[in-house]
């Protein structure tokens, strides 16, 4: 037994990778499941339209005599009945009844698809935050590191040398500041993975995200895809279902049909069969103003469909420009600004080890960590960017 927990001990322990983490939550999460169970109420709400109003039943006893309510033989008028009546829809109602409750299970199939893709971007953003603060942690790690043994290494001068005293104790405020900063992410990466637990439907030790900043895809292939966008066709589905509520509406102005069967029943006398037919009289325009108000409910929806599409549109420029931002940045600390700091480390490490310069060499250590972090965030931010914009586009992965 014990081999064999030793065998499967370094997959319980390794990392989870993104792409499985995300098949589980759409695979699993319980919003999506809510989401799941109202479209199958949608099935028997479609089923339900194909059914005729229940028929009514009713049974009476009229002219029950005071002198003996008992004897049903007195006088003809006396019986008992039986009667049933079942209205008929009349032509094309339940069609229309039909494709509206269709209409209205496509708005929620949508809805779906728009939760999944939002589902997907949160818990992208997540691991990308826990990506940020793992590289951050590491950073402030090596450097820790790196300040500790210079104060080391400088100890011994400065009995002698105020200036290396006083970079030692410049040295020993960084490294202070170093343990706040690490404490702080430490519990950042708590509440992360807490979260991204939540929205993986099941509890995530260990994310493994790889993130890599590349040349941005054109404008134009995000703009061609935005027709794709789950929210438009949500809203494009509640044009849709307006449109079938003004067909329902409409003909609700034609009269339903009603026919009526009685059976009564005479003690002393024959029995007799009444048939009766029926309909409402639509006289009072409550129909028309139904279907009016369809009208400017559809003409609302078309209008919010496509602001929708419009504010979409703005938002995607936007984002782009967030994108080509983010990439000009990344580009110019990792070419530029890095390699100048490093140049900087090595001309200033031979004094630094003979005890000389560590208040400089501490200031380029600041320096470089800042540049650290910047290109942390750069690389962070291009890719929320890019996973706004594939969501934004209707991508679940």
């Amino acid at each position: 037994m014990k081999q064999i927990l030793l065998m499967f001990l370094p997959l319980l322990l390794s990392a989870t990778p993104l792409e499985v983490i995300i098949d589980n939550a759409l695979a699993f999460h319980p919003s999506l499941e809510a989401i799941q169970a109202r479209l199958y109420a949608e099935d028997y709400q479609i089923s339900s339209t194909r059914n005729f109003a229940n028929p009514e039943i009713a049974f009476a006893i009229n002219d029950i005599q005071f002198e003996d309510i008992t004897d049903r033989s007195l006088e003809p008028m006396q019986t008992t009945s039986v009667i049933l009546k079942q209205k008929f829809p009349s032509f094309g109602k339940r069609d229309a009844a039909t494709a509206r409750s269709r209409a209205r299970k496509q708005v929620t199939a949508l809805s779906l698809e728009e939760s999944k893709v939002k589902l997907v971007e949160r818990i992208k953003m997540t691991s990308y935050g826990i990506w940020e603060v793992d590289e951050e942690l590491k950073v402030i790690g090596e450097y820790i590191e790196v300040t500790r043994q210079n104060i080391e290494l400088n100890t011994a001068y400065s009995a002698t040398r105020t200036s290396s005293h006083m970079g030692i104790m410049s040295a020993e405020l960084t490294l202070s500041q170093l343990k706040i900063k690490k404490s702080r992410y430490e519990s950042m990466r708590k509440m992360l993975y807490a979260k991204l637990s939540y929205l993986a439907a099941q509890e995530i030790l260990s994310v493994e995200v790889d993130l890599q900043v590349q040349a941005p895809k054109e404008l134009e292939l995000y703009t061609q895809k935005l027709a794709n966008n789950r929210g438009y066709g949500a809203k494009s589905a509640e044009v849709q279902l307006a449109q079938s509520d003004i067909k329902v509406q409409d003909l609700s102005g034609n009269v339903d049909p009603f026919v009526q069967v009685g059976y009564f029943h005479r003690q002393s006398y024959n029995d007799y069969v009444n048939v009766g037919f029926g309909m409402a009289l639509p006289i009072y325009g409550t129909e028309s103003d139904n279907t009016e108000a369809a009208r400017k409910m559809a003409l609302s929806k078309a209008s919010e469909s496509q602001d929708y599409l419009q504010r979409l549109r703005g938002e995607l420029g936007g984002l782009y420009a967030q994108l080509e931002d983010a990439y000009a940045i990344y580009r110019i600390i990792h070419d530029e600004s890095m390699p100048q700091i490093e140049h900087m480390f090595e001309l200033t490490s031979a004094s630094v080890k003979s005890g000389q310069d560590l208040f400089v060499y501490i200031d380029l250590l600041k320096q470089k960590l800042a540049l650290d972090e910047q290109l942390i965030k750069a690389t962070v931010r291009f890719n929320m960017t890019e996973a706004s914009l594939d969501a934004m586009t209707g991508e679940t992965r």
